[in-house]
Formats: structure tokens, sequence, C-alpha cells
């Protein structure tokens, strides 16, 4: 079983500086994050409703694949590795009026089965899914996301 450093304060500092500029101005935060387990939200303001009152769709899906770096850093730290984003499928399931929510947790045993590959080969993906819910824990989306993870330090091809 290997080992991981997981600094929580690094991983709050990357999300409360997020490079990615239109995500930082949407209001997504990171409410909360302990080992292997992490909680993004999304405020329902202005900026994330649709032409009929809801939740946008985009907002939605932006939620979601935001926190999959989130996922990956509170299970893996952030020294080992860079997720991105390979492929990523959303159900949606019910309007929302309402702030959305993401939490995820994973066991120990669950974290040891998903990196066994990437062990083995340096880098690889891992399968995630999850759910985000609005205020009153009801399922708004499903999703399932593919991850790649890189080595940290090395770089994609351009």
């Amino acid at each position: 079983m290997a080992e991981y450093k997981i600094d929580l304060e690094d991983i709050k500092q990357r999300y409360a500086h997020n490079k990615i500029g239109w995500v930082r101005e949407s209001g997504v935060f990171l409410d909360e994050v302990g080992e292997r387990y992490v909680r993004m939200k999304l405020p329902l303001a202005d900026l994330h409703i649709n032409h009929v009152g809801i939740a946008y769709a985009g907002s939605i899906f932006m939620l979601g694949e935001v926190s999959t770096a989130a996922i990956i850093y509170s299970a893996y730290g952030t020294d080992k590795y860079i997720p991105i984003a390979s492929r990523i499928e959303i159900d949606y399931l019910k309007p929302s009026t309402t702030d959305l929510v993401l939490e995820y947790s994973m066991t120990e045993e669950e974290r040891d089965t998903l990196i066994a590959p990437i062990l083995e080969r340096g880098k690889g993906k891992i399968a995630l899914e999850y759910f985000i819910t609005n205020e009153e824990g009801e399922q708004v989306a499903k999703m399932k996301a593919v991850v790649y993870l890189m080595p940290a330090g090395q770089q994609l091809k351009k």
C-alpha cells in the first residue's frame, strides 16, 4: 500500500485561488476537505440560473468537473499526480432552484483499488461516480468521470 501526503491546506489554497478565471468568478468553493473527503458548493446566484429559473445545466456540469481534482487531491495528495478530465458523462435528474452541492468520500480500500493500475504504470485513468444534490440533499445530477492522472511535473504534449 502506497503512502500519501495529503496537505489539506494546499488543497484549500488551490481552490481559494483557482487558476481558471471563469471558475474563480463562478462562486464555486471548497466547503470542506479531509483525507478522502470533499464537499464543494456552488451558490445558485443569477449567474447560474437559466431562462426558466432553474440551475443552468452548464453550471451543474462545471461543479462536477471542477470537483474531480479535489477528489483526487484528497485521496492521493497534490505532489504525485496532475488530474486531467478525460471523459465525463452527466445525467440531469431533477431541476434545482437552490445551491448545489457535491459531496464525495471514499474508503482506504476504494482509494487503493483505484490507484493500483496507475502505480504499476506510473500514469493512467481513474473512474469516479458521484451525485450533485440541492441544499435539501435531493439528487440533481449523476456524473461519471474518467480522470487521467499524469505524474506531477510532466507536461502534456501540445
